[in-house]
């Protein structure tokens, strides 16, 4: 075999291989190139889409992030709000307690009122059940003898004198009896029949009727010491009860000053409607007139008519003028004239009212 054919089988590659690789290696550069346009057309829709896409996001977060803001302002406020209601609730956890506390006492204290109620319904009855008047009344079948009194108006003074006539029937007795010791003088017979006139009088009015007593002698003085600016009523058994005892324990003596007594009725702080005298003859004493020395009937009925000038107007004066028998013969028909002149009225009891 010669050099040339050795050379010819040697060659793997041929022309028509080399061309075809070249064809083949620039097919592939063409599809790559054709490829790759195509894929950036492609990535461009997609990078817009994408780019939407975002800015819609970003729209949604910043919705988002809006109302995010107003969930935390409504959260800080819900917060005040709840540390509001804490502190409210505390401060009413506390008036709570207290309130307990209160309730607590009370209960306590009912519970022991019922108790001391309980102790009183006891008492009461192991009480008498006879309820007996605030003011006795001195025989009741006599009473019609002080019918004529007029206990009229809501309000009502009694007038009691105590001077030293009214111990006995005649100034000459009343005057033998002035050296009687206190208890002596408190029994006396005429005295006694004064103390009942007035304890059935009380006897008589009214439970709703306002009263005052006043006794005068040379001063004028309630019946209950520092209580002259009070009125009373039958209902207050503990005044009652007091003016008994005060009523029982006055001790008639001195002089009689009807002007001064008619004057201190003025001052009452709210005048009477009627006025009720117990007396037994005309005054012994006037302020306008001082008198020294045996006082006559003369200087009586001047004392009498100055006195009467002290009346408050229009208001009625009944007398319940008890006996006497020496010194003032026209004591009845003045006392007429003042009952006829105020509309009151002019009762004299009898010597054995109300024994008899």
């Amino acid at each position: 075999m010669s050099i040339a054919a050795k050379r010819r089988e040697t060659e793997v590659f041929s022309l028509a291989f080399l061309d075809c690789i070249c064809c083949g290696f620039g097919a592939v550069i063409l599809v790559f190139i054709l490829t790759l346009s195509q894929k950036t057309s492609i990535d461009k829709v997609d990078l817009e889409n994408a780019r939407a896409r975002l800015q819609s996001m970003q729209r949604d977060a910043s919705a988002t992030q809006q109302d995010l803001d107003r969930l935390a302002q409504v959260l800080a406020a819900a917060q005040l709000e709840l540390q509001d209601i804490n502190a409210k609730n505390t401060q009413d956890q506390l008036k709570l307690s207290d309130r307990q506390r209160e309730l607590l006492l009370m209960l306590q204290q009912t519970g022991a009122m019922k108790d001391a109620l309980a102790t009183l319904l006891g008492e009461k009855k192991a009480l008498p059940t006879e309820d007996h008047a605030p003011v006795p009344i001195p025989n009741v079948d006599r009473r019609q003898y002080l019918t004529g009194v007029k206990l009229n108006g809501e309000f009502i003074v009694f007038l009691v004198r105590c001077s030293g006539s009214m111990l006995d029937e005649t100034i000459e007795l009343a005057a033998g009896r002035l050296e009687d010791s206190d208890t002596k003088k408190r029994e006396a017979p005429k005295w006694q029949r004064v103390i009942a006139s007035l304890e059935w009088m009380l006897a008589s009015l009214d439970p709703e009727t306002h009263f005052q007593i006043l006794f005068f002698n040379e001063e004028t003085t309630p019946i209950l010491p520092n209580r002259m600016d009070e009125w009373f009523s039958t209902k207050d058994r503990k005044s009652i009860s007091e003016m008994m005892t005060r009523l029982h324990n006055i001790v008639p003596q001195g002089g009689a000053n009807l002007e001064r007594a008619f004057t201190s009725v003025r001052f009452l702080p709210r005048l009477p409607d009627s006025i009720i005298l117990i007396t037994d003859g005309l005054p012994t004493k006037s302020d306008s007139l001082p008198y020294e020395g045996d006082v006559g009937e003369e200087q009586r009925i001047r004392f009498f008519e100055i006195a009467t000038k002290q009346l408050p107007p229009r208001i009625p004066v009944s007398t319940i003028l008890f006996p006497l028998l020496t010194g003032d013969p026209g004591a009845p028909g003045l006392y007429w004239e003042l009952a006829n002149a105020t509309r009151g009225a002019l009762v004299s009891p009898s010597k054995s009212w109300p024994d008899t």
